[in-house]
């Protein structure tokens, strides 16, 4: 996941920056001390190695954490009440990325998505935490295959993941397709979830992240190669019958790594 997006955002540079206000937004799952802002918008782009964009900046007082998933700051200090007036600027996401178990039938068929406009009109209030919202891609593992390589004990084993792309246009949706038709040859390493860079309030544990820094940290593993990448799109036909007048595309890949399964 950590790899597609910074692969989207620097070769596509799939990103606006924004400037402006953010309204507070109840919130029943955090301490009820705390007060939610959230923009008009998810998500925050929060990797500082993607040129251009301007990570979450102007927001007043440290006692806040980012929530970059949901585009929101949660401020946690005394000195705020649900009628303060905070205003920031921040990179937003062209395409919300999410891992998702559910099939692609679901997510196209029987999912009825918010969608979340990049070029939205009289803006008056942010967008509520948690829900899923498009334009979005979701990530899938489908299967995995291991097959002998080599006598020892070493196999090649084969990831076979999807992603569904909804997006609104079909500019967006050929963009997406075409950056990734190009991934095939690839590499990225193995990052355990200690490596992950966001914690548990969607806020960067370091205070910042940058991915080819956090790559390079796992870099004497042995890396996982896309070996291919297949895309296709729904035709107009087949869109009459969703929920919402999106437009969908698929990318299949198949990733390989040589490994010994038990070390």
């Amino acid at each position: 996941m950590l790899w597609f997006d910074n692969f989207l955002l620097t070769k596509g540079e799939a990103f606006s920056n924004k400037t402006g206000r953010l309204y507070n937004t109840d919130d029943p799952f955090i301490d009820s001390s705390f007060e939610a802002f959230s923009s008009p918008y998810k998500q925050f782009v929060n990797d500082s190695s993607i040129s251009g964009a301007i990570l979450p900046t102007g927001i007043p007082g440290d006692s806040h954490y980012i929530d970059y998933d949901n585009g929101r700051i949660v401020e946690t200090g005394s000195n705020y009440t649900s009628d303060s007036v905070i205003t920031g600027t921040f990179a937003v996401k062209d395409f919300n990325v999410y891992f998702s178990n559910e099939s692609e039938e679901d997510l196209i068929v029987e999912q009825k998505f918010m969608v979340n406009s990049r070029v939205p009109n009289s803006v008056t209030s942010g967008i509520a935490p948690y829900d899923q919202v498009v334009p979005a891609i979701f990530l899938s593992t489908a299967s995995i295959l291991n097959e002998p390589l080599a006598f020892g004990g070493e196999e090649t084993t084969t990831v076979r993941a999807n992603a569904v792309i909804l997006a609104e246009d079909s500019y967006q949706l050929d963009g997406v397709l075409s950056i990734f038709a190009d991934s095939h040859n690839e590499i990225f390493y193995p990052i355990p979830m200690t490596g992950h860079p966001v914690d548990e309030y969607g806020d960067l544990k370091g205070g910042t992240y940058n991915y080819n820094t956090l790559k390079s940290q796992y870099s004497n593993q042995k890396p996982f190669l896309i070996e291919t990448a297949t895309t296709s799109k729904l035709t107009d036909k087949a869109r009459k019958s969703l929920a919402n007048d999106l437009y969908v595309g698929f990318i299949d890949f198949d990733i390989k790594i040589n490994r010994f399964r038990f070390s």
